[in-house]
């Protein structure tokens, strides 16, 4: 009368979406991510704020935190059309690539890179990684991977601020506390933009 074959079917896929204990070292296994599609109202929203919010950020990370890193590390002052490689002197003919040298590189790299570590560091704080359950399994790849994120976080954030408080862009008249304060808004920022991108891939709900 009753197909008990297709119920014990829908169960095990039910057990799946749940906490089960595997017997390892870990204790109780991650309960897997169900996804589901993006309506065109949540997809036009996430793209629109990229839209908005990414040049906002990119700008600054090219007009501060390049500034930063030519204040910290000189040879990052080198022209990119002074590079040896081929073309490159070209870059001398345009008005704007002829002033972008390494420092710009380099800031977009530490740009990314730390939107990413954002991204990875709001998933484990939402029990979506893998790095948090090393804690107890391989506490010492867990304060290895802590220990890179913070760095990485700390050294842009200290990067800006000098940015900031060098004298080629104006800052050394004003109260110590406002390149601070600016400091914050921007590690503020990339983290909010960051949480934009987890909480579009990796949501909360099913």
């Amino acid at each position: 009368m009753f197909d008990r074959s297709r119920i014990s079917v829908d169960l095990d896929t039910f057990d799946d979406a749940l906490p089960r204990d595997d017997g390892e070292k870990s204790g109780i296994a991650m309960p897997r991510q169900i996804k589901r599609r993006k309506s065109f109202g949540e997809f036009a929203r996430f793209w629109m704020l990229n839209i908005i919010i990414a040049p906002l950020l990119f700008t600054l990370c090219l007009a501060v935190a390049a500034q930063g890193i030519r204040e910290l590390v000189s040879v990052m002052r080198t022209r990119l059309y002074r590079l040896p490689f081929p073309y490159a002197e070209f870059l001398r003919d345009y008005q704007g690539f002829s002033e972008l040298d390494l420092s710009h590189i380099a800031s977009g790299l530490l740009f990314l890179a730390v939107t990413f570590i954002w991204v990875r560091v709001i998933s484990e704080s939402k029990g979506f990684g893998e790095v948090m359950g090393y804690r107890k399994s391989s506490p010492l790849a867990f304060y290895l991977y802590t220990t890179i994120a913070v760095t990485i976080l700390a050294a842009d954030a200290f990067v800006f601020y000098v940015g900031l408080a060098a004298k080629n862009n104006g800052w050394t008249d004003t109260p110590f506390y406002v390149p601070i304060a600016c400091t914050l808004l921007y590690v503020a920022g990339v983290a909010a933009f960051a949480a934009l991108h987890q909480s579009y891939h990796q949501p909360n709900n099913v």
